[in-house]
């Protein structure tokens, strides 16, 4: 491991100035899980890495009378049990218990999770579904973007076989903040995870999901999001189309999980798992449906 400098800044100005005057050769870390691993297999050679930790005003959860607002330095294990996560978006909640051990829920962040820019991260389909947009700073401004378009198109594959997709950030900008609307009456979602074995598993297959349901139990709004299942996660408008304005039955939620299986395999049908991707999400598909609405029920009858 060739040598570095270590560049720990008190506040957010200090680490934006820093980053303004010198960006080539730095890698930023908050948890410090990924990059751990590539400073020890040489898939990186940082010049300075800095460490964003000690920024507490990037570690929050709040809401106000619209928005659901999460520092990016938030870690996973905070999140998985925070109860303005809970009322607000059942499905990260879910995501976020499922990253890694325990210790790297401890330590690894919201932030980190999304730039990292694995297509199989765990948090970021439930995200998606929740339309997030995140807030990204550097020493000359701030921009807003959404999530699910933060990612680029055609990233280079990456050392683990998922994809690389850092374009959306520049060297000398830090990602602060991912917001996303507070839940409606009547509007739930969740999130699962395929595996290969129940914890410490990268995933195979995420599906994140959002229902809004009118006062006739019809669908008025949903967000479909997949993950490991192309080179970026994407939401699937067809499939949401299928079932806004109609009611839940089994030929509709069919129909459905049909539609999201088709779109996953013309986005991969080049690749050795196609065929059991293209069969499996449907279940998964199915299951976060069925989830919903059971909570539904539950949540209609508390």
């Amino acid at each position: 491991m060739r040598e570095f400098e270590y560049y720990s800044p008190n506040n957010l100005d200090e680490a934006l100035s820093f980053l303004g005057d010198k960006s080539e050769g730095v890698y930023l870390i908050a948890g410090g899980t990924d990059i751990m691993l590539e400073l020890h297999n040489k898939f990186i050679q940082p010049e300075v890495i800095v460490n964003l930790k000690r920024l507490n005003e990037l570690n929050y959860i709040t809401e106000d009378d619209e928005y659901v607002r999460i520092g990016a330095n938030t870690t996973f294990s905070t999140i998985e049990k925070n109860d303005i996560i809970l009322r607000n978006a059942r499905a990260l909640a879910q995501a976020s218990s499922k990253v890694g051990s325990t210790q790297i829920r401890n330590l690894g962040t919201i932030g980190g999770n999304i730039v990292t820019g694995s297509a199989c991260g765990d948090s970021v389909s439930a995200l998606v579904a929740m339309d997030a947009v995140l807030v990204i700073k550097s020493a000359v401004g701030k921009r807003e973007v959404s999530l699910e378009n933060f990612y680029k198109p055609n990233p280079e594959p990456r050392y683990d076989g998922c994809y690389i997709n850092l374009a959306g950030i520049a060297r000398d900008e830090i990602l602060c903040e991912i917001y996303f609307k507070r839940a409606a009456p009547k509007e739930y979602s969740a999130f699962r995870k395929l595996g290969k074995r129940k914890a410490l598993a990268k995933s195979i297959i995420t599906v994140g999901i959002r229902m809004a349901f009118d006062d006739d139990n019809r669908v008025s709004n949903c967000r479909i999001a997949l993950g490991a299942v192309g080179r970026h996660p994407y939401s699937v408008t067809s499939a949401e189309q299928i079932v806004e304005g109609k009611k839940m039955t089994d030929d509709v939620i069919e129909a459905c999980v049909n539609e999201v299986s088709d779109v996953v395999y013309n986005n991969i049908r080049d690749r050795a798992s196609c065929p059991f991707k293209k069969e499996s999400v449907k279940e998964l598909t199915r299951e976060v449906i069925n989830s919903i609405l059971g909570y539904k029920s539950y949540k209609e009858v508390e």
